[in-house]
């Protein structure tokens, strides 16, 4: 494969209001490298034969977003550590002789808690939805200490990379663990808006106060950061974590460092683009 004839997609449905194509492109650009990143709206029933087509019409590497990432193990003929711990992928790299699978949420997360200035060792924490983000969050966050609670809608549904260490709760119990645990932090990592799954809802006013809230979800300001703005919580979106979550995928892709700065200026002209 030739580096112009080099693409490289976005899987995933919703991806109309992803940020991942602004994002990647510029960061593409910024390096020198005159590869198109391309969005397609993509299921786990259409993603194989999609992805088998822009195989042969020269991709190099792909993101999987929701609700693809468990289904993009199958095209994998490798896997990270972290993506077999989760069950799960969101970057592909494709090679001569291989499909090589990654999840690099975990790294994403812990990167943000740091720029975040956050630590929540020896805290409990509460992370509601128990997908493969949610995982990766809770995996990020014992890795420094914290004791994590998931707050998930079905208890028995398979949960790759939740630990022994780990409390799965009814997502209806939400509201009981906030007002009895007062945890550190509340992380929002359910499927954003605009898709097949309803978001989990808690009673705001449950929120304990000095709690941070973090809503990994990212452009306009979700019910739960309004609630915790009103409230005077410390609180943040995903956007962040989406920056290190893209950076690592291109490192992933080129071998090269990210161009962090260009690829934060894309996405905060964007962001404000979308709020006019």
């Amino acid at each position: 494969m030739s580096e112009a004839s080099k693409i490289f997609a976005l899987f995933g449905d919703p991806v109309k209001d992803s940020l991942c194509p602004v994002v990647l492109n510029a960061a593409f650009t910024a390096a020198g490298y005159n590869w198109p990143y391309v969005p397609f709206r993509a299921n786990e029933e259409t993603l194989a034969c999609l992805f088998e087509r822009l195989k042969r019409e020269g991709l190099a590497g792909a993101n999987a977003a929701f609700p693809c990432q468990e289904a993009a193990v199958a095209l994998c003929t490798r896997l990270s550590a972290e993506a077999e711990l989760l069950g799960a992928v969101d970057t592909v790299r494709l090679s001569a002789d291989a499909v090589e699978g990654f999840h690099t949420a975990v790294d994403g997360f812990a990167r943000s808690l740091d720029e975040l200035a956050l630590n929540f060792a020896g805290e409990p924490v509460l992370i509601l939805g128990a997908g493969a983000t949610a995982r990766a969050s809770g995996v990020a966050l014992e890795q420094g200490g914290a004791s994590v609670t998931y707050a998930a809608r079905d208890l028995t549904r398979p949960r790759p990379g939740v630990s022994t260490r780990a409390t799965v709760i009814r997502a209806a119990d939400a509201d009981f663990f906030l007002a009895e645990k007062k945890p550190a932090a509340v992380v929002n990592a359910a499927p954003p808006e605009g898709t097949t799954e309803t978001p989990l809802a808690i009673d705001y006013a449950a929120i304990p106060s000095g709690c941070f809230v973090y809503d990994l979800s990212y452009g306009r300001p979700t019910p739960l950061l309004e609630a915790a703005a009103a409230r005077g919580l410390r609180h943040a979106d995903g956007t962040t974590m989406f920056l290190y979550r893209s950076a690592r995928a291109f490192e992933i892709w080129t071998g090269s460092q990210a161009p962090l700065h260009a690829m934060r200026r894309a996405a905060t002209a964007e962001l404000r683009k979308r709020e006019l």
